[in-house]
């Protein structure tokens, strides 16, 4: 039998109808405020999904998909919380941000950071929740292995060897 890998997604725009049958067309599980996840076989990326939800929802959507690594020698953490209307989250945003450094992203409320804290997701989730006004955060480990759109744009995470993160645009 073949491996499978369990990707993220996370979007952010107007949940629609056509949002909810893009995401069940495509086998995802809702898991959290406006994120899915889905298994698929080993050999899959997360450009290629984010170019089939891109092709489906509308041009103001954000959305992210990033490949989970369930290990502490992680690449990056997907950090995301809810968006209660007039919610004070400066404090996590201030937590997040002294963790490590965090990408560059069109979001409001899904991070990607490069850290080199090896505490697991789950101490650092419930750490993490101390500080979220809504008790509802999630935190997870990601690959190497994720891509973003945004108002119809894509771009890719390209590892390198480098310390600056790089992007290409599909």
């Amino acid at each position: 039998m073949g491996e499978i890998k369990l990707f993220q997604i996370c979007f952010e725009g107007d949940l629609t109808v056509e949002v909810s049958h893009a995401m069940r067309r495509l086998g995802a599980e809702p898991n959290f405020d406006q994120s899915w996840q889905i298994w698929l076989p080993e050999g899959r990326h997360a450009a290629p999904l984010v170019r089939y939800l891109r092709s489906r929802l509308g041009e103001d959507a954000r959305l992210l998909v990033a490949c989970a690594q369930f290990t502490i020698a992680r690449d990056f953490l997907l950090i995301r919380h809810s968006q209660t209307p007039g919610a004070d989250y400066s404090e996590l945003h201030d937590a997040i941000a002294r963790l490590g450094t965090v990408v560059e992203l069109p979001f409001e409320s899904t991070f990607i950071v490069q850290s080199a804290d090896p505490t697991d997701v789950q101490t650092l989730g419930l750490a993490f929740g101390e500080l979220c006004p809504d008790d509802s955060l999630m935190v997870l480990g990601v690959s190497h292995d994720w891509a973003y759109s945004d108002a119809g744009i894509s771009r890719m995470h390209v590892a390198d060897e480098q310390v600056e993160l790089q992007f290409r645009a599909f």
